[in-house]
């Protein structure tokens, strides 16, 4: 049978029927039709014939029936409002069971609580576990040093000192067997002599030398440190060179891959000149140069002094000063012993003494102008400061 049009002004009554669960809430803006399963008939002006849903066209879905709460749900943001929980079943004259509603709605609250509890609980343990772990492997993880998950910027450990005993010294370039030894006359490091390095002496001379020939065994050096090069010291000694060119080194300390400190001659613009030179850290020399040529079969005083607070090297020839150079420092040389007739260059031997060396002295300290010319008089004139090392004296 075709519906009858609906007259008047009041809602379209629906067939009768079971319920949706539920209130549904209205809405304030439009939304698609739902379907409506028919209700309960209630008395109209006119009787109206049973309709199985909404107007088709309708912009709203229908509203509250006389008699029937209005539900709060509010829809916010232009989303679907939530589909609540299926409700009870509704009471034989078609209004719900608003007992029964409150009480599942009180039983869902308190589910979520529980399960928002259980979250917060299980977020909390993960968080602690991982903050755990990550400290027992920064602890135990020393080697790479990661750092506690959450951290900042790993912060640098400072150590103190260690109470196990000091590194050997580094190992020096290889070297010609030693033949013998000569004492210190100050100190304990004697001199091991190559096998044609002589002890002697010679005219014009008074006191004992060691003459140096040239060559791979024409060389004398220590077993261990002489002077500490990252300190001030000053190194002294009487040369005398029969040959007249070609560079020569007298007294020089390291036996790594270059010198640290050097007394000797060397061509300087065309000119062969005494020098004293350290090997710069980082590469390169700083020399200072005699001011006038070097001599032949001629005994001189050289003297290098070598002031650390400045920087400062300076060459003195037979207790003069001559130049002076600027150093940031001196390089450490392997072992760092003492060379006498030698120097190590590009990790080889190089600039062999020809003739003769004497009176080999090394302090500690600045060694000051009047205590250098002191030194040119000879043992009967010792300087005021004694030396920490010597070796053929007078």
């Amino acid at each position: 049978m075709p519906p009858v049009p609906h007259q008047g002004g009041g809602p379209a009554p629906v067939a009768p029927g079971p319920v949706q669960p539920g209130p549904v809430a209205p809405q304030p803006g439009p939304v698609a039709p739902q379907p409506v399963q028919p209700q309960a008939v209630q008395p109209q002006p006119q009787a109206p014939m049973p309709q199985p849903g909404p107007a088709v066209g309708q912009p709203f879905p229908p509203g509250p029936q006389p008699g029937q709460p209005v539900a709060h749900w509010q829809q916010q943001g232009g989303f679907q409002p939530p589909v609540p929980p299926p409700g009870p079943a509704l009471s034989p004259a078609g209004t719900p069971n608003w007992e029964a509603l409150a009480e599942q709605n009180e039983q869902s609250a308190k589910r979520g609580r529980r399960l928002k509890l259980i979250g917060v609980v299980t977020a909390v343990v993960v968080v602690a576990a991982a903050g755990g772990g990550g400290y027992w492997y920064y602890q135990h993880g020393k080697e790479k040093t990661p750092v506690p998950h959450g951290a900042g910027s790993p912060t640098p450990t400072v150590t103190g000192p260690s109470n196990t005993t000091s590194a050997p010294p580094l190992k020096g370039i290889d070297s010609p067997p030693t033949v013998g030894s000569l004492p210190a006359k100050k100190g304990a490091a004697a001199l091991n002599l190559g096998a044609d390095a002589k002890q002697g002496t010679m005219a014009g001379f008074s006191g004992q030398v060691l003459k140096l020939p040239s060559g791979q065994d024409s060389f004398a050096s220590t077993s261990t440190s002489v002077v500490e090069v990252n300190k001030s010291f000053t190194v002294s000694a009487r040369v005398l060179v029969d040959v007249p060119n070609g560079n020569r080194s007298a007294v020089s300390q390291g036996d790594g891959q270059y010198y640290s400190f050097a007394l000797g001659r060397a061509g300087n613009n065309g000119h062969d000149q005494w020098y004293f030179k350290v090997q710069v850290p980082g590469g390169g020399s700083a020399i200072a140069w005699s001011k006038g040529d070097a001599t032949v079969n001629q005994w001189v005083l050289l003297t290098g002094v070598y002031d650390d607070p400045s920087g400062q090297l300076t060459l003195y020839v037979n207790g003069a000063p001559q130049s002076s150079a600027k150093s940031a420092g001196v390089q450490p040389s392997g072992s760092n012993s003492l060379q006498v007739g030698r120097l190590s260059s590009n990790s080889q031997w190089a600039d062999p003494w020809h003739g003769a060396v004497a009176d080999i002295q090394v302090w500690d300290q600045v060694l000051p102008e009047a205590d250098i010319v002191k030194i040119v008089a000879g043992p009967s004139s010792p300087p005021s400061i004694a030396p920490t090392g010597a070796w053929l004296g007078g």
